[in-house]
């Protein structure tokens, strides 16, 4: 999937699940309870056991979601997440080696960014999304100062994103928001796939009351 198609979609959807796990297994068995719950976009981060082979296994698995690679710091983790099938890149920092990576191999590219020397860096670099990140330690306020000098910018906040703040973020002008422990559960060691499905469940409804709203 081009760039262009990749975006259009996480801006449609407004939620990218973030898939970080102990263990390659435990990741493919989220993102089954993941679809099976009503999301079509996954994202399988590097820190994720033989990340790069999830990924491709996802993808031949559930062919219609867009998936993609998190926590992609250089050049050389991006060209093996492109290799494996991975439609959109995202880094908790500017990154240049895996934006320079993703530009030429016509990939979705989400640095992050957290100051406005960050932000505008990115938008330099041509970053249509940004993910803000750590989004918790500032808080939609944080969000919001930074778009008052920088309208253009349209962030992915990823941080302390639930269900029960999720209004605010979209209210402080997030384009979409990055949501891991708030699906998996802090501190749990397998996957609890009730428990997902019920937190799944949750997100996906607070996201279609917000855009009914909009």
């Amino acid at each position: 999937m081009e760039a262009s198609r990749a975006l259009a979609a996480i801006l449609r959807t407004r939620i990218v699940p973030i898939i970080r796990t102990a263990s390659a297994a435990w990741a493919e068995d989220l993102a089954g309870i993941l679809v099976d719950a009503g999301l079509d976009i996954l994202e399988i981060t590097f820190t994720v056991p033989d990340a790069a082979a999830v990924i491709g296994r996802v993808r031949k698995r559930f062919p219609a979601v867009l998936v993609g690679a998190g926590t992609v710091t250089d050049a050389a983790a991006a060209k093996q997440a492109i290799d494996a099938g991975a439609e959109f890149l995202l880094s908790p920092a500017l990154s240049p080696g895996m934006v320079e990576t993703a530009h030429r191999h016509g990939v979705l590219a989400v640095p992050g960014a957290y100051t406005p020397t960050e932000v505008l860096t990115a938008l330099e670099d041509g970053a249509p999304l940004i993910k803000l990140f750590p989004a918790d330690v500032g808080g939609p306020a944080h969000l919001r100062a930074l778009r008052a000098p920088l309208p253009r910018a349209r962030f992915l906040p990823t941080g302390g994103v639930r269900a029960e703040n999720i209004a605010e973020w979209f209210a402080a002008g997030a384009a979409a928001v990055g949501i891991g422990s708030a699906l998996v559960g802090p501190g749990e060691r397998a996957v609890d796939a009730a428990a997902v499905r019920q937190r799944a469940g949750v997100l996906v409804r607070a996201v279609a009351a917000q855009q009914a709203s909009d």
